[in-house]
């Protein structure tokens, strides 16, 4: 079972019918998910194949004291934040309302009425 798929609710193993929210949040968060982490597995591999690839070249200086190699890293860093800002704001917008729904069916659609 995947860490981010909810236990069954009942102790007998067997999914209870959920909400259709359920379904598309789950769907939502996982096309999410995988885009991030392809984004990031893509450059990481890329940023070590062109270690690997260019061995001791890596240590040539480019601007200063600055080498290919600590510009490989920042451009591995830089995508890493960027996509982690992305990501929040894509589960921001596409998840919440998802969540919104599930919420106002668990608690009414009373404001009053939530915790």
């Amino acid at each position: 079972m995947s860490w981010f798929v909810p236990a069954p609710p009942s102790s007998t193993g067997v999914f209870t019918p959920e909400h259709p929210s359920h379904t598309r949040l789950r769907g939502v968060s996982g096309r999410l998910r995988r885009r991030l982490l392809t984004v990031n597995a893509s450059v990481t591999l890329c940023v070590l194949l062109l270690a690997h690839t260019l061995g001791g070249h890596t240590a040539s200086a480019l601007l200063g004291s600055y080498t290919l190699g600590m510009l490989l890293l920042t451009v591995q860093a830089a995508t890493l934040l960027t996509s982690c800002v992305w990501y929040d704001r894509a589960c921001g917008t596409l998840c919440d309302p998802h969540v919104k729904v599930l919420r106002d069916a668990a608690y009414g659609a009373g404001a009053g009425q939530r915790p």
